[in-house]
């Protein structure tokens, strides 16, 4: 029987989603991990990417605009880490129901089955620190797509990070790490603005991570103490962890990621709690800032 649409499409994309969360945090039961919850916000995101690949024709983490899911993420006003699992199906006929909660069982199967070191989805799965998820469905003719989106929360942020900004106005983001955690630094990743790629291209590219060019803040010390490198520290933390940090564009225009580590009381390395992307241009009528050396 071919998938029905409407009201009933919408009841089978529900169940589907519960039958997803059902399969994952099972999969983390069975190692001793918590189980995550289901963000509905982010769900209809990652519904609305699959539909995008369908129509694109393309598969996995990109599609022909070029933007990572971690730039389609805070673009669409997220503000926590996110861990992005893609599957996708084809065939020259049209899927009905029964096939497509086939091929969503399946999908959870493969991952679960990956060896290291090529067990990306796996782990993205099992990462312990993850929060939500949010599950994506699409599926036309003779297509489907399904990408499950799994989420860090535990900044609370008072001033949220814009999602445009001038390159000469740098941009005061606050907030408060949660409780029983404690910042330990502040990265800010650099790289070009995406361009558009083919759909063959998007679809060579296998995975995705933030950029190796990054700047590291830390927390500033007491007037007596430094770092090893000397440093006193780059930004304040109060008392009751919260943080206030001035994100400064010092390698011109471009797309600047800001993450957020903090650290577990108890443990001993820090997390990535935040990929926050801003769009940084270039006021008109002023030169691009030349870039600067000196990365640390």
């Amino acid at each position: 029987m071919p998938l029905a649409s409407g009201d009933d499409a919408s009841l089978t994309r529900a169940t589907l989603r519960e039958e997803m969360l059902r399969l994952i945090n099972r999969d983390r039961k069975q190692f001793g991990i918590p189980p995550v919850q289901l963000d509905y916000r982010i769900s209809e995101l990652a519904d609305s990417y699959c539909r995008t690949q369908i129509r694109n024709g393309t598969t996995g983490h990109f599609t022909v605009d070029g933007q990572s899911p971690y730039m389609r993420y805070s673009f669409a006003g997220g503000n926590d880490a996110i861990s992005e699992n893609a599957a996708a199906w084809s065939a020259p006929y049209h899927f009905n129901e029964k096939s497509v909660y086939q091929m969503m069982r399946s999908s959870e199967e493969s991952m679960m089955l990956e060896v290291a070191p090529h067990d990306g989805h796996r782990r993205t799965i099992l990462d312990p620190w993850a929060t939500h998820v949010g599950i994506g469905f699409a599926w036309d003719g003779g297509e489907f797509r399904l990408t499950q989106e799994f989420v860090r929360r535990y900044v609370d942020w008072t001033r949220a990070i814009p999602r445009t900004a001038a390159v000469n106005e740098p941009v005061l983001c606050t907030g408060r790490a949660r409780d029983g955690f404690s910042v330990q630094a502040i990265t800010v990743h650099h790289e070009p603005f995406p361009q558009p790629l083919s759909a063959v291209t998007a679809n060579s590219i296998e995975s995705y991570g933030l950029p190796d060019k990054r700047r590291e803040y830390v927390p500033r010390l007491e007037a007596d103490r430094e770092y090893s490198d000397g440093r006193r520290g780059d930004f304040q933390i109060t008392k009751d962890g919260g943080f206030a940090f001035a994100i400064p564009f010092a390698d011109g225009p471009g797309v600047y990621t800001v993450v957020v580590w903090l650290r577990k009381t108890g443990e001993k390395n820090p997390i990535a709690t935040s990929n926050v992307s801003i769009r940084v241009e270039v006021p008109r009528g002023m030169a691009a800032p030349r870039e600067a050396a000196g990365l640390r």
